[in-house]
């Protein structure tokens, strides 16, 4: 792999502080063999390297490359005919609409990739499950979909996502629910949702394989657990999964609270929320991010605290999916490390970070003076730092430091700082409050090019959208047919069994208004 300059007119080292940052004005970073060997004075960097490739000019902020540390899909539910609901209902009309589809794995996440590279994000945790039905883990999955990233010159923290109960009902059980369900619709229900629920056994036996074949054996791939959601697992597969990572020593990535009903289901099941039965099981700790995280109580942030548990924010997904607003503020103040993903799908239905930053940035601005948002630097930090560790990487990326990889994002100034801007202003400030995927110019990973002037390197875009197109235009299947069937059948009797359930009182952690 060859050397190079990567310079701008800011090079944006590393978050230092809620309100600093190490920036290197008319500056450049050395990359040797994807190692970033130096980073300082471009024109004492040039000196030094007179021979090798410079990428970048006065007219770019070089950064490092985003990290999404909670996604999913490439085709958004949305796109599949899925329309937004309250999660616990959207959940059951994605099932039916747009996971029925058995989209090819690789082509899902290469198109995932398409759209996060083209807005500076080098690095994800992809949390990916097999279709119903299919074997938990699926390794046949997990090879498509690790091929996909590998292909796009992505880094990807890999984390198959498993579930062995209740994987559609998020208060009660699922045989609690099939018990209001004519005869007929109640066996079609629960025999279906039976078939992807496998003993622990199975499910362990189908990550050791997925590991042999790809852990630890490339530089840009990471294996991570993801036990679905404290009550889609049974306590059995929670306490293996502590003791998977514990052998492997990787992360773990698990939904948290994400609905009120997460919650609620917690205080039916537990007599506590399922942060604090997670706790009981000896579960946290600082290998642990818990996405989401909407409904978690003051004592659920102190116990975060105390075990060092992480945090990753999906805003948009929590705004459109009807979950609410996570109360991030207060994790910041105990020093709870956070990061950002785009779930599903962003704001804008696509997986674009820099629009992600600018929403975290402006959804905790709750009114009056007392409150106190997250700064534009952290905001940085979330999708920079502090996604690398979440996912696995903090040792590799994340920063612009000696010693890191070169995955490195430079950002045209022209609409960020055009017509004007005031130079007080800080670069951070203005990437966050002004940059666009738009801006984004050239996306390196491993001191790689993967895209150059907005034009990708390593995916033919115009092919992949044109087999997506042939792919999805075909006429449905039978199963499909069925399963949308089935699940409109269904919605009607999942929404009377949430109905009435929420108790009054509950307060929230932000208030954005009052009714008198």
């Amino acid at each position: 792999m060859a050397s190079s300059l990567v310079r701008g007119k800011y090079v944006i080292r590393k978050v230092t502080g809620p309100d600093s940052a190490e920036v290197v004005s008319d500056g450049a970073l050395f990359q040797r063999d994807g190692e970033i060997v130096e980073v300082g004075d471009y024109e004492r960097l040039r000196a030094n390297h007179p021979d090798v490739e410079v990428i970048g000019s006065p007219r770019y902020v070089v950064m490092p490359g985003l990290v999404n540390d909670h996604f999913h899909v490439g085709l958004t539910p949305f796109q599949l005919g899925a329309p937004d609901l309250p999660l616990d209902l959207w959940g059951l009309v994605t099932m039916g609409r747009a996971y029925a589809r058995r989209l090819d794995p690789y082509l899902d996440q290469l198109y995932g990739a398409v759209q996060m590279i083209e807005s500076g994000t080098t690095t994800v945790q992809a949390i990916h499950g097999s279709n119903r039905g299919a074997r938990p883990m699926n390794p046949e999955a997990a090879d498509r979909a690790i091929t996909a990233f590998q292909e796009s010159g992505m880094r990807v923290s890999y984390c198959p996502s498993v579930a062995d109960q209740n994987s559609l009902v998020s208060l009660g059980t699922e045989a609690g629910f099939a018990a209001t369900l004519p005869p007929e619709l109640a066996e079609r229900f629960t025999s279906f949702m039976a078939a992807s629920y496998r003993p622990v056994e199975e499910t362990i036996e189908a990550f050791e394989e997925i590991s042999e074949r790809w852990g630890n054996r490339y530089e840009r791939v990471r294996l991570t657990l993801a036990p679905s959601n404290v009550h889609r697992c049974s306590d059995e597969l929670l306490v293996a999964f502590r003791e998977l990572a514990n052998k492997h020593k990787t992360g773990i990535h698990i939904h948290l609270q994400e609905s009120i009903y997460q919650k609620l289901e917690g205080l039916r099941a537990w007599n506590k929320t399922p942060l604090q039965h997670l706790n009981d099981l000896g579960f946290l700790g600082p290998d642990v991010v818990c996405g989401h995280s909407v409904w978690v109580t003051d004592e659920d942030i102190e116990v975060m605290a105390a075990t060092g548990t992480n945090v990753c924010h999906n805003a948009s997904s929590n705004l459109r999916i009807s979950s609410g607003i996570a109360p991030i503020g207060k994790l910041l103040q105990k020093g709870i490390r956070v990061a950002i993903g785009s779930d599903e799908a962003g704001i804008n239905d696509d997986k674009d970070l820099l629009q992600e930053m600018r929403l975290v940035q402006k959804i905790h601005k709750a009114p009056g003076v007392e409150t106190a948002p997250p700064t534009s630097y952290q905001v940085f930090q979330m999708a920079t730092e502090n996604g690398a560790y979440a996912s696995w990487f903090g040792d590799r990326v994340g920063t612009l430091e000696p010693g890191k990889r070169a995955d490195v994002v430079l950002l045209s100034l022209d609409s960020i700082e055009e017509p004007y801007l005031d130079p007080e202003v800080s670069i951070v400030d203005a990437v966050v409050h002004r940059g666009t995927k738009w801006d984004v110019h050239t996306v390196l990973v491993d001191g790689e090019v993967v895209m150059r002037d907005r034009k990708l390197t390593k995916i033919d875009k115009e092919g992949l959208y044109r087999e997506l197109k042939e792919v999805l235009n075909r006429p449905k299947t039978d199963y499909q047919i069925e399963m949308r069937d089935m699940t409109d059948q269904l919605m009607p009797y999942l929404r009377r069994f949430y109905e009435g359930t929420i108790p009054e009182g509950m307060t929230p952690h932000t208030i954005y208004n009052a009714s008198r």
